[in-house]
């Protein structure tokens, strides 16, 4: 691909074409507005955090190609996360 614009459209006709992810493959969210929730990021670092809304960009969104449909209330609230990064907080988490 020449360009990150290429890979975005690339990524969103792939997305288009497979919907695997919830709720184009007919499942539902996992989570609710006001779910407390343990998000892992790419370098496996836990954080806890609350839903605060459901992402559903008006444009087509390479992010929500690849699965991003939640916001949560961390330092950058505008950037929605994936469902895989994400599960239910049951307490207090427990260091090794």
């Amino acid at each position: 691909m020449s360009s990150h614009h290429d890979w975005v459209d690339q990524t969103v006709k792939l997305h288009n074409a497979t919907k695997p992810f919830a709720p184009e493959n007919g499942r539902c969210l996992r989570f609710a507005v006001g779910d407390k929730v343990i998000y892992t990021n790419p370098a496996g670092l836990k954080f806890r955090f609350s839903i605060t809304g459901h992402y559903g960009p008006a444009n087509p969104c390479s992010l929500y190609a690849q699965g991003a449909r939640y916001l949560v209330n961390s330092n950058s609230p505008w950037l929605p996360v994936m469902e895989s990064q994400l599960q239910p907080d049951e307490g207090p988490m427990l260091s090794h």
